[in-house]
């Protein structure tokens, strides 16, 4: 009987790829102080003044307790306090936050709630008396035109001069409120760096997962002429200093508020606090001097509260759009000029999201079933050389192990067998993996959309909810996730990748295991991801798995297989380059072991 030796470099190979997959999953689960990645963009900006004839509305304010005037067209509706003359009420009129007491989830979307959100200037006068706009009254006058409302906000400074803050929404669809600030007659604050702009938000809980929407809670800010647009904590920190941005942004798993200046900030002060509660993620804060000009302030800017849809940003013309994690380098091109695109498409049929992920998954197999193609009849060519492979090992029993490797090499040679030309292809696959974790859990479109069990596509599906929380599982079960790690199950099994070392052949190692580890792992890690990742995973491997059997029915059998292999045996035939280069390596090998026997003779 023979005894098989363990080669545990191999076996540490196997294990190192098993931890990069769990590292990739595991730190791509939710965790409340978890960053996400670079965005890259290049920013392009011009600000477009509105001038149209206005005329006094009829019923201009809203007069009631509340000292609040209404900007409100049919996506967004602004309340702005007479206190401060600050954003009081943002409400996203085409969105629901989701209701954990009620399925239908016909809670309001408050991008804003009074008490969230704070947005003033602080001026400090020659005598260092500082003043906060926030104490101020303004008196409102709120006009109307063909296209647009106007709100103009104006407030008499303690020590002379007035503040006026303008507010513009266009009435057709459009998440963009013009902001611009002027002041008149404030000689007593002509200072550097007397007049400073800050900041305040809360970022609250939308989503089904406050731990997953806290993963993608980040602010964001760009320049202009420079490629990247960054976030802040790359590097776990919660505070940083930027010089020259054009543009920031509080952004949450599918919404985001930007603020986008004109010029861009001389000095910008970022901060993020992270807040442990089920409601509310993060508190962030700005501050940022500006530049007066003729001892006078004339800010431009616009605010933008808007859904993370792709499309909508990037007709913005601010690459706004960059903020979406769609990951990096080839991560983000396959998800923006691949999985988009096809999504897409598939959406113009206004069939049910489940149906249009089914319907791109198989889009997406039949683009990749030539590769499938060729892993299986590699697979298959394999299975028909073991019996000579197993008689050669036999043959060769208790000789040098690289003399064996160089007969095995030898017979792939002749049988026209290469088993590096399946490495390629799995290679090919593994960047459309792991994009897609990171396309499904950001596509707006996917937001609160059922299929079958699952009430939303971007979060997890639950069929039963545990009494208590499992370490790396959760507290629920996934029955798309049990679905996928079963289909991942049959398919590893049948198609051949299981057979991990081939039987028989002395020096691999028998770890024929991991054909239950790869599902076990998946079962565990991805239990709590978007539902529509799971149906996506499950449909590609019944799929892989129907059209490993028809390869295998109707295109690819043994019998012609093991034909063509003895054809390619009487065929004279060159060494392809990577036989070569391994037995000149083997070559090599020898020497260096025969160098050392000499030594150690000597």
């Amino acid at each position: 009987m023979q005894v098989r030796k363990i080669d545990y470099n191999s076996l540490i190979g196997s294990v190192l790829i098993s931890l990069i997959l769990i590292g990739f999953i595991y730190f791509n689960k939710p965790f409340e102080q978890q960053t996400i990645n670079d965005k890259t963009s290049s920013l392009s900006k011009s600000f477009t003044p509105v001038e149209a004839l206005e005329k006094p509305l009829a019923h201009p304010l809203n007069t009631g307790k509340t000292g609040e005037s209404i900007l409100e067209n049919d996506v967004l509706r602004v309340k702005v306090s007479n206190l401060g003359g600050e954003i009081n009420e943002v409400l996203l009129k085409q969105y629901n936050a989701y209701d954990h007491k009620n399925a239908d989830h016909p809670t309001d979307l408050y991008l804003v709630k009074p008490g969230t959100f704070s947005f003033g200037l602080n001026l400090q006068n020659l005598q260092k008396e500082k003043i906060s706009s926030r104490s101020l009254f303004f008196t409102p006058d709120l006009k109307e035109t063909y296209t647009h409302y106007k709100l103009t906000m104006r407030a008499l400074l303690p020590s002379g001069g007035e503040l006026n803050y303008t507010y513009v929404l266009p009435k057709k669809e459009a998440y963009k409120l013009d902001f611009n600030i002027r002041t008149r007659g404030i000689l007593s604050f002509a200072l550097a760096d007397s007049v400073s702009l800050n900041w305040k938000q809360k970022a609250m809980s939308f989503e089904k997962s406050s731990n997953w929407e806290n993963n993608y809670t980040q602010m964001y800010y760009a320049y202009r002429n420079r490629e990247k647009v960054k976030y802040l904590s790359e590097t776990g920190q919660d505070e940083e200093e930027v010089r020259g941005a054009n543009w920031l942004a509080n952004k949450q798993q599918f919404f985001t508020s930007i603020l986008s200046s004109e010029q861009a900030f001389k000095e910008v002060k970022i901060q993020s606090k992270t807040l442990h509660s089920k409601s509310d993620l993060k508190w962030f804060q700005v501050s940022a001097p500006l530049e007066l000009v003729s001892n006078e302030l004339d800010y431009k800017g616009e605010w933008y509260f808007a859904p993370l849809n792709y499309d909508l940003l990037k007709a913005y013309g601010q690459n706004f759009e960059d903020v979406i994690p769609f990951g990096w380098g080839i991560l983000k091109w396959l998800n923006k000029y691949f999985f988009l695109v096809i999504f897409q498409l598939l959406e113009k049929t206004q069939l049910n999201y489940g149906i249009i992920i089914i319907l791109m998954t198989i889009v997406v197999k039949l683009i990749l079933s030539p590769i499938t193609y060729r892993q299986y009849r590699l697979s298959a060519m394999m299975k028909v050389i073991r019996p000579e492979i197993e008689e050669l090992n036999a043959k060769l029993k208790g000789a040098n192990p690289l003399k064996k490797q160089q007969a095995t090499i030898e017979l792939y040679r002749k049988t026209g067998v290469n088993p590096m030309s399946g490495c390629l292809p799995a290679l090919l696959q593994i960047p459309i993996f792991y994009a897609l974790f990171k396309f499904f859990p950001t596509v707006i479109n996917l937001r609160g959309r059922p299929f079958l069990w699952a009430d939303d596509l971007t979060s997890y599906d639950s069929i039963y909810h545990l009494p208590f929380s499992v370490p790396l599982y959760g507290d629920h079960v996934s029955l798309f996730t049990l679905l996928y790690a079963g289909a991942l199950l049959v398919y590893t099994k049948i198609s051949g990748s299981g057979n991990m070392s081939q039987p028989g052949q002395e020096g691999m190692p028998d770890i024929r295991f991991m054909i239950y580890l790869m599902p076990l792992m998946m079962l565990l890690f991805i239990n709590s991801y978007a539902s529509g990742l799971s149906l996506y995973y499950f449909v590609s491997n019944t799929l892989n798995i129907a059209l490993i059997f028809i390869i295998k029915r109707y295109i690819l059998d043994e019998k012609s297989i093991h034909k063509r292999i003895q054809e390619n045996k009487s065929k004279p035939k060159k060494k392809s380059l990577w036989q070569e280069r391994l037995q000149k390596m083997m070559k090599e090998a020898q020497k260096q072991q025969s160098l050392k026997k000499n030594q150690s003779k000597n």
